[in-house]
């Protein structure tokens, strides 16, 4: 597809926002309602493989039988026959919003305050999913959007599991984020809302501190390490209400968590309270003291009130203000942040245009407003969000990767894979994971189950 094309005759696709196994991500206009939304078409070909036209399909009832705050809306369903193949779409809301992920690697840990309020609203929304019997099975920091008002909003019900439908992996399969995983789907395979909270707990965790509870070099340690160890405490200042409200999500019986996610909700909403109250002082040289900060705001302010009243280039000489500044992403945002309401994936970053004053606001969004004689120029993007390849073909995947500015992407067949064998060259696992911003000069492996050779 390319940009213009029409899906059903109704939904142009303006620009592709996301690309991954199950298929791709365009931002796209709907021209009999006039309004934006999000396409999310099925990758051609996957419908014949590994049951992917069943979970496809499976993934917009879902959607669509779920309504509430934090959860992203299906407006569209569609097949469309060809010789070749059948292509599926599927019409969404489309989210404006920062992943959780992005907000955690550009800002480091986030306060327990932040880290509380994400997590209700997280809770919230799935406690509408697990009445209807839906599972998500892969809550992570990446399936977390932030809009710029601050509400979260959880996407990605790809894999997810409602009550009577027939699974789509074989028994063996473990279908979820290897750091975000819960024990009893790792060991028996056993998937319900608690596992929904565990995965909460392991972003909770990740908030807090800016890593995943559990790390290692390769994704078997890190299953051993859910299986049998327990997380490392969290820092001294993180309050004892917070502190325990994600220790009782990381416990690995499901039956030892929070009963339902309506009670986890409820559990964060109180901790946030008593932790305003208590307000534990942070790590020393983490931040100025707040008499300092309030110091150098009556040193300052004068000074500032004096140079706005003397300069002023964004007012024109009628007094009135211009239109409101244009809102861009800054590089190295991944394309969630402007993005679909479906994906662990990314979008090619937009330019900044070079004259423009930059300021970041809390929401992670950059605001640009035009300077009167200079200009800034934007230092080249580094690094990235790895996008997910996994169901792809090796060289399909590893066309998409340098495409997307990794050169040195390596095919190595593994034997550590469980579940239903892909057959050919189906990329199984990728290291680094989807979802880590990793540097364009930093190796990518990606992994086919078997010992045959791949191109």
């Amino acid at each position: 597809m390319k940009s213009g094309s029409l899906v059903a005759g109704r939904y142009r696709l303006d620009r592709p926002i996301a690309a991954g196994g199950m298929g791709e991500v365009w931002r796209g206009f709907d021209l009999v309602l006039e309004r934006p939304v999000a396409v999310k078409l099925q990758r051609r070909g996957l419908g014949s493989s590994l049951g992917g036209g069943d979970r496809f399909a499976r993934e917009a009832k879902i959607l669509a039988g779920l309504s509430g705050p934090g959860l992203p809306e299906v407006y569209d369903y569609g097949e469309h026959a060809s010789r070749r193949w059948t292509e599926r779409f599927i019409i969404m809301e489309l989210i404006e919003g920062t992943p959780l992920s992005t907000l955690i690697q550009e800002r480091g840990p986030l306060t327990p305050d932040e880290t509380l309020r994400h997590l209700t609203a997280a809770a919230d929304a799935l406690a509408i999913a697990h009445a209807r019997g839906v599972v998500h099975r892969d809550i992570k920091p990446s399936n977390l959007l932030i809009e710029p008002g601050g509400n979260l909003r959880i996407v990605d019900f790809g894999i997810s599991l409602a009550d009577g439908d027939a699974r789509l992996t074989s028994a063996d399969d473990i279908m979820g984020t290897t750091s975000y995983v819960s024990p009893e789907q790792i060991s028996r395979n056993e998937t319900s809302g608690a596992a929904d909270l565990y995965a909460l707990g392991a972003v909770a965790y990740e908030c807090l501190t800016g890593r995943p509870p559990f790390t290692a070099d390769h994704p078997r340690e890190v299953l051993y390490k859910h299986l049998h160890e327990e997380p490392p405490p969290l820092p001294d200042h993180i309050p004892s209400d917070a502190a325990a409200v994600v220790a009782r999500c990381l416990r690995k019986e499901p039956d030892e968590r929070w009963p339902t996610a309506k009670d986890l909700a409820a559990a964060c909403a109180t901790a946030r309270l008593q932790s305003t109250v208590d307000l534990p002082a942070p790590p020393t040289g983490s931040r100025r003291p707040v008499r300092a900060v309030i110091v150098a705001a009556a040193v300052l302010l004068p000074a500032l009130i004096t140079g706005v009243t003397m300069w002023h280039p964004w007012i024109p000489a009628d007094g009135r203000p211009e239109a409101d500044p244009v809102v861009f992403r800054s590089p190295g945002v991944p394309p969630e942040a402007t993005a679909a309401a479906v994906s662990g994936i990314d979008e090619p970053t937009e330019p900044v245009p070079a004259v423009a004053a930059v300021t970041t606001p809390p929401s992670g969004a950059v605001v640009t407003s035009p300077l009167p004689t200079s200009s800034l120029q934007q230092p080249p993007q580094t690094f990235d969000v790895l996008p997910d390849v996994t169901g792809m073909d090796a060289a399909e995947a590893q066309a998409h990767l340098n495409d997307r500015g990794w050169p040195d992407v390596r095919i190595a067949p593994t034997l550590l894979f469980t579940g239903a064998q892909p057959e050919g060259c189906e990329i199984v696992s990728q290291d680094p994971e989807p979802g880590r911003t990793v540097g364009y000069d930093q190796p990518v492996e990606i992994a086919y189950w078997g010992l045959h050779d791949c191109p």
